[in-house]
């Protein structure tokens, strides 16, 4: 400040500086134009990301259903089989059956289900299947099976055992595959196992055929087989009864016996568990095929039912080791209830 110019009080130079610094209020006009020019380029950065935005989720969607398409394709071709019925589910014991589908997925197999070419089945509880043609097909707890055709599976896992009596599929074969080989039945009862990549074979009646890679060969009733992964073969004997057979009773098929002969539910018996069917005597023999039987012994395992049905008789029954052993041991009986 010079030395001429008198001190402005402080009152009035705050009053000048209020003056100067204050800004006028804009017109409606002037506001207009700058709400108008805001939203124009708003909407603009959002047209721009909504285009960006629009392929992408297109080609998301597309993905999308396409994954929806193949899953719902690939679980309705596998969950019925595409193949012919190879067997009938007859039953199975807690927690069931199921088959394996794509995508990790599984569908549970309910008792009177037709088992088809194509379908891969994991079984939890011990399984009766009826073969279409004649025979069965049991399959042990924590076994996984392909069915490869009408009269062939392939066994990926666990045991199973094939009873095909003499005479039945006359016309028709029954293979089981392993990495092994082919085992083709011959009148036969079996059983097959899978366990830590090596095969075992246990022919317990008839004969199997054995087809590998060097050659056929036959193995009889008695023989136990054993195939490494290195293809190493072993062969021992096997008793045709005893604990080595013993979950194969669990489900094995339901016999009728109202009105039959005693004779033919011991021979059934007999077979069922692999033990030697010893008539004693005469009186005894008599006995078995002038006997009518009466009841029913379903839902109980072939000894439990001989227990049963001998008890209402008159004859006398032993289970010594390997055999059954029925002997007279009173007065004739024409019946039993």
């Amino acid at each position: 400040m010079s030395g001429s110019e008198k001190p402005v009080p402080e009152a009035e130079e705050e009053r000048v500086l209020r003056a100067n610094l204050s800004v006028r209020a804009l017109s409606p006009e002037a506001l207009q134009r700058i709400r108008a020019a805001t939203e124009a380029e708003w909407r603009a950065q959002v047209g721009a990301t909504r285009r960006r935005w629009i392929p992408v989720a297109a080609a998301a969607s597309a993905v999308l259903l396409a994954l929806v398409g193949t899953w719902t394709l690939l679980g309705r071709g596998s969950a019925a089989g595409a193949g012919p019925p190879i067997a009938r589910v007859e039953r199975t014991q807690s927690p069931g059956v199921v088959e394996v589908l794509p995508l990790w997925r599984e569908s549970t197999v309910d008792v009177g289900a037709e088992i088809r070419g194509g379908q891969d089945l994991e079984v939890r509880g011990a399984t009766l299947f009826a073969l279409h043609g004649g025979g069965n097909l049991r399959v042990a707890p924590g076994a996984e099976f392909e069915v490869v055709a009408a009269d062939a599976v392939r066994l990926v896992r666990g045991e199973m055992y094939v009873d095909i009596p003499p005479g039945t599929r006359a016309a028709q074969s029954f293979v089981a595959i392993t990495a092994a080989g082919e085992f083709r039945h011959v009148g036969t009862q079996f059983a097959l196992a899978v366990i830590d990549g090596s095969t075992r074979l246990r022919v317990r009646e008839g004969s199997v055929r054995w087809q590998a890679a060097d050659g056929d060969s036959t193995v009889p009733a008695g023989t136990e087989v054993i195939i490494d992964r290195d293809q190493k073969v072993t062969r021992g004997t096997i008793d045709g009864s005893g604990p080595d057979w013993a979950w194969t009773q669990t489900v094995a098929p339901a016999v009728e016996i109202e009105g039959r002969p005693l004779s033919e539910f011991l021979d059934w018996v007999a077979r069922e568990t692999g033990r030697k069917l010893v008539i004693a005597d005469d009186g005894a023999r008599v006995q078995i095929t002038t006997i009518r039987m009466h009841g029913d012994v379903r839902g109980l395992e072939p000894l439990q039912a001989l227990k049963a049905v001998m008890a209402s008789t008159s004859l006398h029954l032993d289970l010594p080791a390997g055999a059954i052993r029925v002997s007279f041991a009173g007065e004739p009986q024409p019946s039993t209830r």
